[in-house]
């Protein structure tokens, strides 16, 4: 039987003295590396010649967005130094470019146009470009958050990932806690346990809730998963007015009606013209239609000055001169008939033991009116008192032998929240009572009547309990990376201080 030239005896016999066969590609092989050598070598020289002698929007990787169309011409504005040799440039530095952590250069070209961004740490309330708080937060750059080059269309804003990038990891935020300890701003305070009221001017003042201690830290999800609670929601954290108030006495059903109208929440409070805020309680506005400072029953438009100690000590001492004038605006003209007057206007005072100027101030600062003087002059609350002394609302000092009494600030609060921002205007369908319901039972002026983030996850959610779809949850509806103001800045990790008594408010 002949054999068979195709079995492998007869192959293998081919191979015979040719055993490094597999080492000699074949000329075809060959044939093709030098040919993708000469392509890959002749597309580098001509990105070299067209970025060195053509336009450099061969290297765009795409449009530019809304926010920066005016510069869609000036490549060199934002990428430093390019201008025409922008292709040799990055022919020259490839290896550097594709190593580089942070694009420094471009970031001071950011920083030209955005000056003053300060970086967002809000525990060291961070102001300024700086490589310290960049590490903090772990932006090596603008483009970390901000991506160019995505389409024509205005830059999207930051995705919640990137926020969940550092407040997921509880390792980063530990080690933004790693900073040195800053000196408390000079601006006025008024401190409480668990946080302070700092002053920012204008009549504005800011409850800041004493730093979180470093083991309290909590890395989340979102909103509505791990989210920490609200600063001012601590257990030793107290409203820091120093003004005595009692929510409840003013809902009880023996309050008088205020124009023909049961009391409620907007009766004293009412937003501003835009409805973002609130304005803040006002004596003059809100308090005075009850709580009248008139210092005379006959004399109903006398009444003492208020919201200044010295100012009401000047009204004291030229008292006779006020009640001569309050009797002239009366109707009360010929001489004799005004000096009568004034005369029965000063004997009333001293049947209410008013002698002196010393008995005035005693009375009006801190005493009031006895609870015996009879049912004609009882106030609009009920209260046998015609004269309600300062110290019912306000802590006054002084008034002992050889000081004088003086009223303190009562330093309110009108924003709560440092790091987040809250606006009325979309939640003016709700009632009052769904966020601020704790004021109904509140006796206590240090209670803090604000919503907790609990209540606010009720609504601020992807799909709420009922199951209806929920309304807007994403990091940037309240926080801006950004910092927006700069207020006084708390060392990095600030312990709690020991809670202190709370004062109930007078009834």
């Amino acid at each position: 039987m002949p054999e068979n030239p195709d079995s492998q005896k007869n192959i293998s016999k081919g191979y015979a003295g040719n055993l490094g066969y597999f080492r000699r590609p074949h000329y075809w092989r060959r044939l093709r590396f030098l040919c993708f050598s000469l392509v890959v070598a002749l597309c580098a020289l001509g990105v070299f010649i067209s970025g060195k002698w053509g336009s450099p929007k061969k290297f765009s990787p795409g449009p530019l967005s809304q926010n920066h169309a005016h510069l869609v011409d000036r490549c060199e504005t934002c990428h430093t130094g390019s201008g025409e040799s922008l292709g040799a440039d990055l022919f020259e530095n490839i290896t550097k470019l594709a190593s580089m952590s942070s694009l420094e250069a471009m970031d001071a070209a950011c920083m030209t146009c955005h000056p003053g961004t300060g970086l967002h740490a809000p525990q060291i309330m961070t102001v300024g470009f700086n490589q310290a708080s960049q590490g903090l937060v772990h932006a090596s750059s603008c483009a970390s958050c901000h991506r160019e080059h995505a389409g024509p269309h205005r830059m999207a804003l930051p995705s919640n990932q990137s926020c969940t990038d550092c407040h997921g990891s509880l390792t980063r935020l530990h080690d933004s806690r790693t900073l040195p300890k800053r000196t408390p701003s000079s601006a006025t305070t008024s401190a409480v346990s668990g946080g302070q009221t700092v002053d920012l001017g204008e009549g504005l003042r800011l409850f800041l809730p004493s730093a979180r201690a470093p083991e309290s830290l909590a890395a989340f999800a979102s909103f509505a998963h791990g989210h920490p609670s609200f600063g001012y929601e601590s257990p030793e954290a107290r409203d820091p007015s120093d003004l005595k108030f009692n929510h409840a006495r003013h809902f009880r059903g023996d309050i008088p009606k205020l124009n023909n109208a049961k009391l409620d929440c907007a009766s004293c409070h009412q937003p501003d013209a835009n409805g973002v805020f609130y304005q803040p309680v006002r004596y003059e506005k809100h308090c005075q239609e009850c709580h009248s400072l008139q210092i005379q029953q006959s004399l109903p438009d006398l009444h003492i000055p208020h919201g200044d100690s010295r100012t009401v000590k000047l009204f004291l001492a030229g008292l006779d001169s006020s009640i001569e004038s309050s009797v002239r605006a009366s109707g009360v003209s010929e001489p004799v008939a005004v000096s009568l007057r004034v005369k029965e206007e000063r004997e009333a005072l001293q049947r209410r033991g008013l002698f002196s100027v010393d008995d005035m101030v005693k009375r009006v600062f801190l005493q009031g009116d006895p609870q015996d003087l009879g049912g004609e002059l009882l106030m609009r609350s009920g209260k046998p008192k015609f004269l309600t002394e300062c110290a019912k609302c306000h802590t006054v000092t002084g008034g002992d032998a050889g000081s004088s009494p003086e009223v303190q600030p009562p330093l309110t609060p009108t924003r709560w929240l440092a790091k987040g921002a809250f606006n009325h205007q979309p939640h003016k369908q709700s009632a009052c009572t769904d966020c601020h319901g704790a004021a109904l039972k509140s006796t206590l002026t240090s209670d803090i009547l604000l919503p907790t983030q609990q209540s606010c996850v009720e609504c601020h959610q992807p799909l709420t309990s009922t199951g209806k779809e929920g309304v807007k949850f994403s990091c940037q509806n309240c926080h801006h990376f950004h910092s927006s103001f700069t207020p006084p800045v708390l060392e990095a990790a600030v312990h709690p201080a020991s809670p202190t008594t709370p004062v109930p408010s007078k009834p």
